[in-house]
């Protein structure tokens, strides 16, 4: 029951059919006793919503994939970084669970919504020209994250999120090398045993039927 109420309050998405704004809370909790208090000005970021550029690109297509697992596997967070950058032959891929609004020294490229996620791109001198490439603006689409602030008895933590990988442009294939969902190691959890599937073979009792036989005639 917690994790389901906490992911209602790490990311709560507004959107209204037809509007041009999207809205999300991004919720910090603090407890009663503390010295934290609630600033007197509002604290946002608003960046435009991105689309790929071209729905024929390989890259886009499986970065869309990894998004979109990480959208249904993830229970707790709603919100996640994405750090793109062109890596040797290919192209290195980093998407961890952020609350951005902690992230001061950070240039937002958009916004990428899967499945009620945020994808949130990073822009540097590094990327500009991947981000170009492959990424595009919603005309007329934006979105805004929002803190909010909870007064709770004890700070619930969500579980964090990671995903490392590479994807190589010359085989047209992602080479993964940390995915982890809510603190679990997906890439080296144990697999579970093999069961046999094959049918039993019938015991022929026909020979141990014609001994006894023969010994009783003797």
């Amino acid at each position: 029951m917690k994790r389901t109420t906490l992911v209602c309050l790490i990311a709560l998405t507004t959107l209204t059919m037809g509007a041009e704004k999207i809205r999300v809370n991004l919720n910090k909790q603090f407890i009663e006793d503390s010295a934290f208090v609630i600033p007197d000005k509002t604290i946002e970021t608003k960046m435009p919503c991105l689309t790929v550029a071209n729905e024929k690109y390989d890259f886009t297509k499986n970065l869309l994939n990894i998004m979109s697992n990480i959208a249904v596997e993830d229970l707790d967070n709603r919100v996640f970084l994405v750090e793109l950058k062109y890596a040797g032959a290919g192209i290195a891929i980093n998407i961890a669970s952020k609350d951005i609004l902690d992230l001061h020294d950070v240039h937002f490229q958009g916004d990428i919504l899967v499945k009620n996620c945020h994808f949130v791109l990073v822009a540097n001198d590094d990327n500009k020209e991947l981000l170009k490439t492959y990424f595009k603006k919603v005309r007329g689409k934006s979105v805004v994250f929002e803190r909010t602030f909870e007064k709770v008895l004890d700070i619930l933590v969500p579980e964090p999120t990671y995903y490392k990988a590479t994807y190589n442009e010359r085989q047209h294939n992602v080479q993964v090398k940390e995915y982890i969902i809510n603190n679990n190691d997906k890439l080296h959890s144990p697999k579970p045993p093999k069961t046999n599937t094959q049918p039993e073979t019938p015991v022929d009792d026909s020979d141990a039927f014609d001994i006894d036989i023969e010994l009783t005639e003797e």
